[in-house]
């Protein structure tokens, strides 16, 4: 498979694509609880990320820039994207990319650089990354299932949640992912400019235990086009422990 598999959900009224982005782990299932409220004013295109969900078997050599190709031949001319952790990495590194093909762009717990250094303090720490990577790569089930708790610890809806990620999971060819970690570990689009977007909406559990309330915190400093608004009791998920803010923030892309 040459081409990014793309599942389109609209009521056949709408004109806005809105295009959305999973995390690492996960697959476009995970935006299914949402999809009939949003497809009221949105057609709605959800992309399986390279390894991940129906293109698991895409043919791509890892890089960012074969990645940002198959995405640009898979969406529309022009649209807006809401990108979840490591889909919100894609998401950045698209709008670099193809500026002019992105309306409006929401993260969702995601930041321009996700591992620590001297000047990015608040970043996972290095020595813990590296032990999960290790780790995923000796038994990747059991590192994945504990990524998926950990990204509900402390969050609102945990039991229900962790359902959902479990469904919505990679169950096979594990090895087909790592290209993710290796993006985490490495990417850092700090010294990025969105000039073209009037602003970029970051919405953040403040409770996520993946990646920090701080290092939002730390990246609105950074980026003055950025609205950052902080979830009470979410964790890493904040879009399904608390869908209603979510869809009333998504429908402010409009």
């Amino acid at each position: 498979m040459s081409t990014l598999h793309v599942s389109k959900f609209t009521n056949g009224n709408q004109t806005s694509a809105l295009v959305l982005l999973h995390g690492w782990g996960s697959s476009s299932k995970i935006w299914h609880p949402l999809l009939e409220e949003l497809s009221r004013d949105f057609e709605i295109w959800c992309i399986d990320l390279p390894g991940h969900g129906k293109n698991q078997d895409i043919n791509w050599d890892g890089t960012v820039e074969h990645g940002m190709n198959l995405l640009a031949d898979a969406l529309p001319p022009v649209c807006s994207i809401v990108g979840w952790s490591l889909g919100g990495l894609w998401a950045q590194l698209y709008m670099q990319y193809f500026p002019k093909r992105i309306n409006k762009l929401m993260l969702i717990a995601s930041t321009p650089k996700f591992v620590a250094s001297k000047n990015w303090l608040n970043g996972m720490p290095v020595e813990k990354f590296k032990q999960f990577f290790e780790n995923f790569k000796k038994t990747p089930r059991k590192a994945l299932h504990q990524f998926i708790v950990l990204q509900c610890l402390h969050g609102q809806g945990a039991k229900e949640i962790i359902k959902a990620l479990s469904q919505s999971s990679i169950t096979k060819d594990f090895h087909k992912i790592t290209w993710g970690l290796k993006w985490l570990e490495e990417i850092d689009l700090r010294a990025v400019k969105f000039s073209k977007l009037d602003q970029i909406h970051l919405l953040q559990g403040e409770n996520d235990q993946v990646s920090a309330v701080a290092m939002a915190e730390d990246t609105s400093k950074i980026c003055n086009k950025l609205r950052l608004c902080k979830i009470a009791d979410a964790g890493h998920v904040p879009f399904l422990s608390h869908q209603d803010y979510f869809i009333k923030c998504v429908l402010d892309l409009k």
